[in-house]
């Protein structure tokens, strides 16, 4: 697929996923949130992003939703959408010696570049989640996961280990 092709392509996704799955979290999804979460993570303010989260599970989400991993990586994929203005949005990619969830490659200098992996858990069960998410930071740092930032010389990278349980989340941040 060529590179134009690719563009067209997220453009679309971008534009469904923000038609389609942003319009579900109508009212439940303010401006006021969505600029704290943007905030949260240009600050590196991992209790400032684990409240919003927190917040936004507790009063948008079913807990039969909440299940599968998938889950919660299609919502906080949905959240970083927001920002493709800034940022070109990475899903599932391989970098280094593995493939991460979520990368955020800045369009212009002056602003870090963003990992995070996700992590899940079945709610219920009792998960240490700051273990599940410090477990997804090292994940980041033993894969390389920021090979292709350094490679376009990003040199600011923040890194963020997320953890799920049901309507539960803990964020590491490095």
């Amino acid at each position: 697929m060529s590179c134009i092709a690719d563009i067209f392509l997220f453009k679309e996704i971008s534009f469904v996923y923000k038609k389609e799955i942003l319009d579900h979290f109508n009212g439940m999804l303010t401006q006021a949130s969505s600029v704290f979460i943007q905030e949260a993570l240009f600050s590196d303010d991992a209790g400032k992003l684990k409240a919003q989260l927190a917040k936004l599970l507790a009063q948008s989400v079913s807990c039969f939703d909440t299940s599968e991993e998938s889950f919660y990586h299609g919502l906080v994929l949905g959240l970083c959408a927001l920002m493709d203005n800034r940022y070109h949005i990475r899903s599932n990619r391989e970098a280094g010696n593995g493939r991460f969830d979520i990368a955020l490659i800045p369009r212009s200098a002056g602003i870090p570049g963003i990992i995070m992996e996700l992590k899940s858990a079945p709610k219920n069960t009792n998960t240490d989640l700051r273990a599940l998410a410090e477990t997804a930071l090292d994940q980041i740092n033993e894969r390389n996961y920021d090979a292709e930032m350094t490679f376009l010389g990003i040199t600011d990278t923040v890194k963020y280990g997320v953890a799920f349980s049901g309507k539960d989340v803990e964020v590491i941040v490095e």
